[in-house]
């Protein structure tokens, strides 16, 4: 028999290797460990543990999350909800159909200014033409009695709407602020022409504001002063006293000139003033009304008065040419009103109702005593039916029925102030509900 060197298998010496390898392997082990009381056991519990606090975790957040989620889409959700019905209300305001007042006659009463009072009668006239044949035929009543008492009765709510060539000043207004805003809508364009009766005297002559200004206050006295001479070379002038003619009620006319006047003589302004009614002097006449004017002036000789340029024509009463800024003589036309309004365009987008007299010499063929003149309304009307028939009549009046206004010597209104105009018309209102316009 034979042996290996050894007297041991190669086998079994491998295996004997690896078993002395894992006891020196387990003893270092619990050498390391000792002293600690954590066992394998345990440790495999703590995995357990982390385990389940991952797990909790994991849970958490994803409720959290879950809940964010859904809270969201309920914000979401709603936010569109408020979005659409919130649309459709408006959709439903924008479409709705308009107001339509029970069939009949309707009648406004009305009155103020006489400037405007010539064009004002074709309005009314044309309008109740107009609606004749419809469910409710408009007659409209105006009375012309100056722009103060239109003021007044329109204050005291014995005029629904009153006109006006002076506008209303918030100190005029503070006592009535019970009864809401004011619209002032201007509605035509015109001027304040200057006319006289001179026998012998056939062509218009030339006036500038100092030179008015000193008539009306009684600086001077007679035709043939030099300081008229001096504006009409070639013209023959009567040495005979000059007779003042002015309004002896409240007028918006007579602001209109006193405005002008004001800008032209600083003692105009510090004696005088502006207004629609002023302390004139004493001696001089007064008519009621620019149609009384007019007629004081034409039948009495060496007069010189004021009204609107309709006026002066209707009653072949001669015009004067007024100096404006730029050194040139002006007639009282359709377009040197225009061209006044103009040189205060962007005067007038900030605040309608500004004055336009005196333009500046950058308007070289303005007509220097440019007025509008206003319809003046409460925003807040008590009658449903009147309030309905002013909006719709007004807004035919700054549209369409700028179409009356040259033939009787007033001016179109200018776009802007058209476009304003219906602005302000969109405000009446009865109990908050505005009217659809014509």
């Amino acid at each position: 028999m034979k042996y290996n060197r050894s007297g041991v298998s190669t086998t079994t010496l491998g295996l004997v290797v690896v078993l002395i390898i894992v006891i020196i392997a387990a003893g270092a082990y619990i050498a390391t460990s000792s002293g600690n009381k954590t066992t394998v056991t345990e440790s495999s519990t703590v995995t357990q543990t982390n385990t389940q606090t991952n797990t909790l975790t994991n849970t958490q957040t994803n409720t959290v999350t879950n809940t964010q989620t859904n809270t969201q889409t309920n914000t979401i959700t709603n936010t569109l909800t408020n979005t659409l019905t919130t649309t459709a209300t408006s959709i439903s305001t924008a479409t709705s159909a308009p107001y339509v007042p029970p069939a009949g006659s309707i009648s406004l009463t009305a009155g103020g200014s006489t400037f405007v009072n010539p064009i004002m009668q074709i309005w009314a006239s044309a309008y109740k033409n107009l609606t004749t044949t419809g469910a409710n035929p408009v007659t409209i009543n105006y009375q012309a009695i100056g722009s103060s008492a239109g003021q007044q009765g329109l204050f005291t709510n014995t005029l629904m709407y009153a006109g006006s060539d002076a506008p209303v000043s918030k100190g005029q207004l503070a006592q009535y602020t019970s009864m809401g805003p004011l619209l002032q809508i201007p509605e035509s364009l015109g001027g304040v022409a200057i006319f006289y009766n001179v026998p012998g005297v056939t062509t218009s002559l030339n006036f500038n504001g100092p030179v008015l200004a000193a008539i009306y206050n009684g600086s001077i006295t007679q035709w043939n002063d030099p300081r008229i001479a001096a504006l009409n070379t070639g013209v023959t002038l009567p040495a005979q006293p000059i007779a003042p003619v002015h309004r002896s009620d409240g007028s918006g006319t007579t602001y209109a000139l006193t405005s002008y006047l004001a800008t032209q003589s600083p003692s105009w302004r510090s004696t005088i003033g502006v207004g629609t009614s002023v302390n004139w002097p004493t001696s001089e006449l007064a008519g009621k009304g620019s149609s009384g004017v007019a007629g004081v002036v034409s039948t009495t000789p060496y007069a010189i008065g004021y009204a609107d340029s309709y006026y002066a024509f209707k009653n072949n009463l001669l015009a004067s040419n007024i100096q404006n800024a730029a050194g040139n003589f002006i007639q009282p036309t359709v377009a040197a009103f225009s061209a006044a309004a103009a040189a205060f365009a962007s005067t007038l987008n900030a605040n309608a109702t500004a004055p336009i007299v005196n333009p500046p010499s950058s308007a070289p063929t303005a007509y220097p005593i440019s007025t509008f003149t206003y319809l003046l309304i409460w925003a807040n009307q008590t009658n449903e039916v009147n309030a309905w028939a002013m909006a719709n009549f007004f807004q035919w009046v700054v549209t369409y029925g700028q179409t009356y206004s040259q033939t009787y010597y007033y001016a179109p209104l200018p776009p802007a102030i058209a476009a304003l105009d219906q602005q302000l018309i969109s405000q009446i209102n009865f109990n908050g509900q505005t009217f659809t316009t014509a």
